[in-house]
């Protein structure tokens, strides 16, 4: 049987029916030549239906000055527009000039000095269509360079106080089975303190008797403990049922059953109970951060095709109470492309110094790479992420720890870094050279001050220490003088400097002191310590390994000082500040030339300095070589008298194989020295693992023996070592159990600059009404959420509705209107301080709606919104930025020609079922006569085939 499909004629019937009802072409669009015999004004022919500009045309015509946004451009191309056309038409000329320009920079064979030259027209096209929108002035709809939303939710969150923590997964298996952590000797101590009261809880599982060593038995151990001490804090079995597996079997994939399910502890905290966990015989612990990925898979060093994984491995005692149990191993955020520095706190938590180039923990970046501190705790859960917050690129290249907890990172900035005091002041207006910068957080991970600094050629921070009376030393290398020193820099390209922050009596930082020192050559400092007012200083001056002395004296003052405090009282307290200091250069020692080497780390411990490094000069100048060289690059560390005198207490040990071996990071502890770094083929007589490996190696200096050794391999075979940080009570039972070493805090910083890479001074603006006026609202340091939503609602004149919204473990903003006709613009901030992408909040309009005759459009009658979603802040420079850009302007000039069907289909009387119905949608009534033709023709059919 042949069917005859009565669909297809009916729809043409209807779409041909509604083009002449509507006076429409097929695509139901009028034509400015079509007839107008209502007495409607004619709809100008789209821009896009006529002739063109060629691509190239358009690029060369930016290239060569013309303007992007131009009426009278729009009207010599279309001279019967007027109105809304006009400024649609002229818009729609801009983007299509943009689009034409990204496209051409994503062409093969474009020139980098092209690439620059296009990235600069179009960045200035970007503001000129952003400025000339948002000045726009329309009469039946509006444009935005934003999205049009009804409400404005920030897809960024500050944590809430979470008083949960879950374990990592001690155990897969069965539900009743025995848990082989559990066995053996293993307790520790639990201090509950409440309401300014300790009660100290020992959970020694030996008191369990023949009881099986259960999960449930174990927690029901411990709740019984804590039950009978009256706390509300408990423990419970954390279970996650085991996934099925899969192998193949004769090229078949074969589905198996899970081996068990994964178990871990959950502590149900109370926010009136904290907890501090302790183990007896503590041991050393041992953190390595690793790169590990083939760094050229298809062997062409054009391609950029390397795919790298961070880890983060824990090491604990081994045999004969040497280190050497792997604990755990866990991978870092994808995001995080470098680890600098690696060290512990006082409480027993883990730092870590990153490079990141995306999303870190939640936190959006600003730039193409921002740096990052992540706080792990002695198990490897992260506590809290803090992104820097530079608008381009920052790197953090080290970091230093208080006794008291203080963090203070040091690295190299280029681009805006709002809030930062002093400001950069090298020569380069494009923003490109490198300034140094460093930043103090408080022991509780809130930022006290940055301080942004530089020449006017390139410099970086590349050390930090903590010394006396609150001063932050900060040390590495610059191309010419910054500001404040009291000697010039020498003409060697980059010469060392030394310079102490502190705090002035408004807690704002204030430079000490500056001193620059070096050579000819380029020169870099490398470690800081200091030892009471004694500074000694590790640098590379040009091959030459140095070590020098500084005495340092501060003069300390108190003095009365009125602000206001936090409940906005104004009053007056005595305030002790560091207000001046003087230095002194000392000693100096010269280990003699690295040849190509480097220095990994500087420490004093047990009162003598220790500096550990790389060299393929087998013969420093360090007495007692106590570790011959094996040749080729080896590492080295060494032990020094702190004065840089006496050479009484020398010792030298060299490590390393015949091959070429590199050190990339050093820790001290109790007289011994770890290294790791880059192995070669034979090194300490261990076989090879992977293609490339890595190493860690304990040495004690003082005997020249290696006290643990230990090849390391990672993703594809290649693993090197990027930092190292040892813990003298990191290791004990308490990692069989899960459990964090030290205070177990379940609050979180409710500062949006803790929480976001927002900084302070960084902003946004809004307004209420179309080409209102622009009112700013500026992130300060103490905002949080609440503070943030009523600057927000009082800067609005209360039309915007702004709450506080939980999701999940994290709290985030909502704008929405206040009122059935209340509009919000939210829009970027301006000069580099634009806060929206670190909140998460997209530019736009926020607006309730309603529908008129099937169209949405704004509640407040003035007509329907049209977004363009373009992002400023696009870039021409990369390939990933050049596709982003050509789809970007894509999209809005979607939405352009969007504005313009409505526009006409408005102007025609045409209603949205209708217009629908026009573009080829088969609804509406059939008239019968057709009907009855259609049901003549199937039957023909069906006699014709025999059908019934």
């Amino acid at each position: 049987m042949i069917s005859f499909d009565s669909g297809l004629l009916l729809g043409y019937y209807q779409a041909k029916s509604a083009g002449q009802a509507s006076g429409t072409s097929a695509t139901g669009v009028s034509s400015s030549s079509a007839s107008n015999t209502s007495g409607k004004k004619p709809v100008p022919s789209a821009p896009w239906t006529g002739k063109a500009g060629e691509p190239s045309g358009l690029v060369k015509a930016a290239l060569n000055g013309r303007k992007f946004v131009d009426e009278g451009a729009a009207l010599a191309a279309a001279p019967t527009i007027t109105g809304d056309y006009k400024k649609l038409f002229a818009t729609y000329q801009a983007l299509n000039t943009l689009s034409a320009i990204a496209n051409r920079s994503g062409e093969k064979n474009v020139t980098d000095s092209e690439i620059k030259r296009l990235q600069t027209v179009f960045a200035k096209g970007l503001s000129d269509v952003n400025s000339y929108i948002q000045n726009l002035s329309t009469d039946a709809m509006r444009l935005t360079t934003g999205a049009v939303m009804t409400s404005d939710k920030s897809s960024v969150g500050v944590p809430k106080n979470n008083y949960a923590y879950v374990t990592n997964t001690l155990y897969s298996g069965q539900v009743d089975d025995e848990v082989p952590t559990f066995k053996g000797n293993v307790s520790f101590t639990m201090d509950v303190k409440k309401f300014g009261v300790t009660t100290s809880l020992t959970m020694d599982l030996s008191e369990m008797g023949a009881t099986p060593r259960t999960m449930s038995n174990v927690v029901t151990f411990f709740n019984s403990k804590l039950d009978a001490a009256g706390f509300e804090t408990t423990f419970a079995v954390e279970r996650t049922v085991g996934a099925e597996r899969t192998t193949t079997v004769n090229g078949q994939s074969v589905k198996l059953p899970p081996t068990g399910d994964d178990f871990a502890l959950r502590i149900r905290g109370d926010s009136t109970e904290a907890l501090t966990f302790a183990a007896p015989a503590p041991k050393p612990a041992v953190y390595i951060t690793t790169a590990a990925g083939n760094p050229d898979p298809d062997k062409d060093t054009k391609t950029d095709d390397a795919v790298i994984e961070n880890t983060l491995t824990k090491y604990g005692p081994g045999t004969a109470g040497q280190v050497g149990t792997k604990i755990f191993s866990d991978t870092l955020e994808g995001t995080v492309s470098t680890v600098h520095k690696t060290m512990t706190g006082p409480d027993g938590s883990l730092y870590v110094l990153a490079d990141v180039d995306g999303a870190t923990s939640s936190q959006t970046i600003k730039g193409d790479q921002d740096v990052a501190l992540l706080k792990y705790d002695s198990v490897g859960k992260l506590l809290y992420a803090r992104t820097l917050g530079a608008t381009s690129t920052a790197t953090g290249y080290n970091m230093a720890i208080s006794d008291t907890g203080q963090v203070a990172i040091a690295g190299s900035v280029t681009g805006k870094l709002s809030g930062a005091a002093d400001g950069p002041i090298n020569s380069d207006s494009a923003g490109t050279l490198t300034d140094s910068f460093v930043t103090l957080y408080n022991a509780k991970g809130d930022e006290t001050w940055t301080v942004r600094r530089g020449g006017m050629l390139e410099d970086e921070a590349t050390a930090v220490a903590f010394g006396q009376d609150g001063v932050v030393y900060v040390g590495g290398r610059a191309k010419s003088d910054l500001p404040g020193s009291a000697n010039g820099a020498t003409q060697g390209g980059y010469d060392s400097y030394l310079t102490g922050f502190a705090a002035d009596i408004t807690g704002a930082p204030k430079a000490l002191f500056t001193t620059h020192f070096g050579g000819e050559n380029n020169d870099t400092v490398s470690g800081i310590v200091v030892n009471g007012t004694q500074v000694i200083v590790a640098s590379n001056e040009g091959s030459e390994a140095m070590l020098r002395s500084f005495d340092v004296s501060t003069s300390i003052v108190t003095e009365d000082r009125t602000a206001l405090n936090d409940k906005e009282v104004w009053v007056t307290a005595p305030v002790t500040y560091t207000k001046a200091a003087t230095f002194t250069a000392g000693a100096t020692r010269d280990l003699g030339t690295l040849q190509g080497g480097n220095i990994a780390g500087l420490a004093i411990d047990n009162g003598q300095l220790y500096i550990g490094g790389s060299t393929t000069n087998g013969a420093l100048t360090i007495n007692n070589k106590t570790a011959a060289a094996s040749g080729g690059s080896d590492g080295f560390a060494a032990r020094v008298s702190l004065d840089l005198t006496s050479t009484a207490q020398d010792a030298l040990a060299y490590y390393g194989g015949a091959g070429d071996d590199t050190v990339t990071g050093m820790a001290v502890s109790n007289g011994q020295v770890w290294l790791v770094g880059a192995a070669g083929k034979d090194l300490g007589g261990q076989a090879t693992v992977g293609d490339k490996d890595g190493y860690v190696a304990q040495l004690d200096v003082a005997a020249g023996t290696v006290s643990w050794q230990q090849r390391l391999t990672g993703k594809d075979g290649y693993a090197t070592p990027t930092s190292i940080a040892v813990d003298a009570s990191g290791a004990s039972s308490l990692d069989a159990f899960g459990l964090p070493r030290g205070v177990m805090d379940f609050t979180q910083s409710d500062k949006i600059v803790s929480s976001t890479s927002a900084r302070a001074g960084d902003t946004f603006q809004i307004r209420t009404r179309a080409r209102g006026a622009l009112t700013t609202i500026k992130i300060d340091a103490n905002d949080t959420l609440d503070t943030l939503a009523d600057k927000i609602r009082k800067a609005s004149g209360f039309a915007a509705k702004v709450e506080s919204v939980s999701s999940g473990n994290s709290r985030s903003l909502r704008i929405s209107p206040s009122q059935t006709t209340s509009t919000v613009e939210v829009l970027p901030g301006k000069g580099g301080t634009d806060v929206l992408e670190a909140l998460g909040l997209k530019p736009g309009i926020v607006r309730n709606t309603k529908s008129d005759h099937g169209q949405t459009i704004s509640a407040d009658g003035k007509g329907p919104i049209y977004g363009l979603s373009l992002d400023t802040t696009l870039d021409l420079s990369d390939d990933n930025g050049r596709k982003a850009a050509s789809a970007a302007m894509t999209k809005a000039l979607s939405a352009v020609r969007t504005a313009y069907r409505e526009m006409a289909d408005t102007a025609n009387g045409v209603k949205r079922a209708d217009a629908t119905a026009s573009s080829g949608a088969t609804t509406g009534k059939v008239p019968a006569y057709l009907t009855a033709q259609v049901a003549n023709y199937q039957a023909a059919l069906n006699r014709l085939t025999g059908g019934g």
